[in-house]
């Protein structure tokens, strides 16, 4: 079971993602090349104080599905109810993995919590840490440094506590059919802004789903049907229907798709966008490519998707579920034919195709597509594979280094006249820092086991100013048919940590200070505001508040530092020092550096560039990762698209 079977609740609302952006260009790691004016408001720099906070506002529940119906306001109690994370505790965090990989930005130490009216928590639990998935420019038009990209989030709620007396008949099914003190929760996010002018600075939508959660079923995605579209230049799909997840009911007589992250919208606030009548459908046969047109004969209709309703993204988050129990045509063809959706072309029996399920509905995804491996350390990724929905057995899975997605600087660019940037790593070096199969396959139930391993030595430090390496593992079935159209986003990222020996009495000066100071330099608001990080007499002052940060678990929302990318031999180290006192009773100082010989005058420098056409930072980040690999897959496949 999952978000999309039944009982489930929906909500509505805003999350502020406080995100700190001095760390989204890599070169901004290295100490030496780092002047103060990087942590200036630019257009690609535009929130240089940020927190790292994430957490839901103003979110409450707007309708919710039982017994095959779908319920609003005055239905049952649970409908107006607030969704709100820890009343007790620092808000979650938003976490990159790399400055090199901010394409699976993670919640870390969210708790998520339903209020009744008396402000009583009638469920609270804690949000697995996960990515967001599935990006796409969902937003046509925006206000300067609109974030015009769209994608979601899924994971499970673990270590759910419910009240005793919940009094509402959905919460009371919704209890009973979740299994392993989990439930499972997706939510869409879009309409963040990032001008500071502004309301919605640092803000935007959320529109979600929390549901029940069955032992053995994947926690970061749907077992189900999987719809994928591929991104044009534009970032858009061709059809401007993004890629969704869809489940057919155990029982055959209902189909469930999330269209939650698949509508376009005109601007942030806009609503969907009417792009016609779209018709749920299952194909009457199993096609060998992929499908443009069809005419009615060929097709069996499920329903119609009435997503121009005024509110039902509102009440349903996107979530349709259509009743099959008189429809025997479609029951009998959806166990061994594709879903469709389409669009009926004006005065003919033909239908244009949106969107198709993976060709002969085969489909692989990692269920955990995240990881951090320190050296030595070996852990494994859970592959599931499905065949129309069903668990696929017996399937071999096919796994290489891709590295398309990792790389570059991370974000836009650095303007002059400020110090010359440092140089921009390369990733993915040495090749035999992270180790795997090359292939593994699925058991009876679907499942298949992939273990990466770190050496022992870890990757060294092969980008120089930033510590421990980025590696791209991909899969995919090894037999799947010609023009199968994958999911980009679905491969491995790994961070492997350098290695690092604890000194035997580390100092301030070569051994911390480093460190200290890449984060001081990074976060600004700790710096100004809390521990000038870059001070060994501001540190010495605030010690026991350092040493509870760095000894929090890694989950835990304050955890330091916020960016989870401290290696153990790092953290171990940081620790030690704080711990080994001086004579006077304080940590080591250690011998400061000669000053560096002075630098002999610059050279004049031509005039800088001309600003790119178009919003400020337009260019850069998430959406320019993205058209890169486009454009490489485009070349590598004669100017098609995979």
């Amino acid at each position: 079971m999952s978000y999309l079977d039944a009982p489930r609740i929906h909500f509505r609302g805003w999350f502020q993602a406080d995100v700190s952006t001095i760390n989204n260009k890599v070169q901004m790691y290295q100490n030496e090349s780092f002047v103060p004016a990087y942590q200036d408001f630019t257009a690609s720099n535009w929130n240089p104080q940020g927190t790292g906070i994430f957490r839901l506002m103003d979110c409450a529940v707007t309708g919710g599905f039982l017994d095959g119906r779908q319920l609003a306001a005055g239905d049952d109690p649970v409908v107006g109810m607030s969704l709100q994370n820890a009343g007790d505790r620092a808000p979650g965090k938003l976490v990159d993995l790399d400055p090199q990989q901010q394409m699976v930005s993670e919640i870390w130490g969210m708790q998520v919590r339903l209020l009744d009216a008396a402000a009583q928590a009638l469920f609270s639990g804690e949000y697995k840490p996960s990515p967001f998935i599935n990006l796409w420019q969902r937003q046509q038009t925006g206000v300067m440094l609109d974030q015009k990209l769209a994608a979601y989030y899924q994971s499970v709620l673990e270590e759910v506590r419910w009240a005793d007396a919940v009094g509402s008949p959905l919460l009371e099914a919704l209890k009973a059919a979740t299994r392993d003190g989990m439930l499972s929760i997706q939510f869409n996010v879009f309409g963040y802004g990032r001008d500071p002018k502004i309301p919605r600075y640092t803000q935007g939508h959320a529109v979600g789903t929390i549901g029940p959660y069955r032992s053995g079923e994947p926690k970061l995605f749907v077992p189900g049907r999987q719809m994928v579209a591929p991104l044009n230049d534009n970032l858009q799909p061709p059809a401007n229907v993004q890629t969704l997840q869809a489940k057919l009911a155990e029982d055959g007589m209902s189909l469930t798709l999330d269209f939650g992250n698949s509508f376009p919208i005109q601007d942030a606030n806009s609503g969907l966008l009417d792009i016609g009548t779209v018709l749920v459908a299952v194909a009457n046969s199993n096609p060998a490519a992929p499908l443009t047109t069809v005419d009615a004969s060929a097709v069996t209709l499920v329903g119609e998707v009435p997503y121009t309703g005024a509110d039902w993204y509102t009440r349903t988050a996107g979530v349709q579920t259509f009743d099959l129990s008189q429809n025997t045509a479609a029951r009998g063809l959806l166990p061994a034919n594709p879903l469709l959706l389409l669009s009926p072309v004006t005065n003919t029996t033909t239908y244009t195709v949106l969107l198709q399920e993976t060709l002969d509905g085969l489909y692989v995804r990692a269920d955990q597509f995240v990881f951090r491996l320190e050296p030595g350390e070996t852990q494994e990724v859970r592959l599931y594979a499905t065949k129309f929905g069903a668990p696929l057995a017996g399937a071999a899975i096919a796994c290489a280094p891709n590295n398309d997605l990792l790389g570059g600087n991370g974000g836009g660019t650095i303007a002059p006249p400020l110090s010359p940037p440092a140089k921009v790593p390369d990733v993915g070096d040495p090749a035999d820092a992270v180790t795997y199969s090359a292939s593994t396959a699925t058991g009876g139930d679907g499942w298949a086991t992939l273990r990466l391993s770190a050496s022992a030595q870890g990757p060294g430090r092969p980008r120089g100013y930033i510590a421990g390496q980025l590696y791209g593992v991909g899969y995919q079935l090894a037999s799947q048919p010609a023009g199968y159209v994958s999911n980009m986003f679905n491969f491995v990222s790994v961070l492997a940590y350098s290695a690092r020996t604890v000194p035997a009495q580390p100092t301030w000066w070569q051994d911390i200070q480093p460190l200290f100071a890449q984060f001081g330099n990074l976060y600004p608001i700790m710096s100004r505001y809390v521990v000038d990080l870059g001070s060994y007499d501001s540190v010495v002052q605030h010690l026991r508040i350092l040493k509870l940060a760095f000894s929090l678990p890694r989950h835990d929302a304050n955890h330091m530092p916020v960016t989870r990318d401290l290696s153990l031999g790092d953290r171990d180290t940081i620790l030690k020092w704080l711990d080994t006192k001086g004579p006077d009773g304080l940590p080591l100082p250690g011998t400061p550096p000669a000053p560096a010989p002075a630098a002999a005058p610059a050279a004049p420098q031509a005039a800088a560039p001309a600003a790119p056409a178009g919003p400020p930072g337009a260019e850069g980040g998430k959406t320019a990762v993205i058209r890169e690999h486009l454009r490489r897959a485009a070349a590598s496949t004669g100017g098609n698209q995979p």
